[in-house]
C-alpha cells in the first residue's frame, strides 16, 4: 500500500524581459503582451499543478492485496501516471491550439505587439 506521498512542485516561468529604454507606444505594448503571455503560461502551471492533485488521489491509499515486492502495485501506478501525464500533455496541446490559433489570445497579443492598438 502506497501510504503517503509527498510531491515537491516548483513551477518557474521564464519569461522574456526588455533591456534598455522603450518609446512610450511601444512599452505600453511590450507590458500588455508580457501580462497576456504570463497569464497564458499560468494556466499551463495550474494544469501541471491540476495532475500533481490527481496523482495523488490516485496513489495515496493504493493497495493491491498479495503483492509482497510490490510488483503490481508498481505496474498500476505505472499505468494510472502514466493515464494521467498524457490527460495533462493534452490538455495543454487543446488550450494551446485555442490560444495560438488565428484569433486566439496569444494570437491577438502578437499581432497588437507588432501591428499597435
Amino acid at each position: 500500500m502506497l501510504v503517503s506521498a509527498r510531491p515537491k512542485l516548483i513551477v518557474t516561468y521564464h519569461l522574456p524581459k526588455v533591456t534598455g529604454t522603450l518609446p512610450k507606444a511601444v512599452k505600453a505594448g511590450w507590458e500588455t503582451f508580457i501580462t497576456g503571455v504570463e497569464a497564458h503560461e499560468r494556466v499551463h502551471g495550474d494544469i501541471i499543478e491540476d495532475m500533481v492533485r490527481k496523482i495523488e488521489a490516485a496513489t495515496v491509499g493504493l493497495t493491491i492485496p498479495g503483492d509482497p515486492k510490490c510488483q503490481a502495485i508498481k505496474t498500476e501506478m505505472t499505468k494510472r501516471l502514466g493515464a494521467l501525464s498524457m490527460a495533462q500533455r493534452q490538455k495543454s496541446r487543446d488550450f494551446d491550439q485555442v490560444e495560438l490559433n488565428d484569433g486566439g489570445n496569444v494570437h491577438q497579443l502578437v499581432l497588437e505587439l507588432v501591428n499597435g492598438p
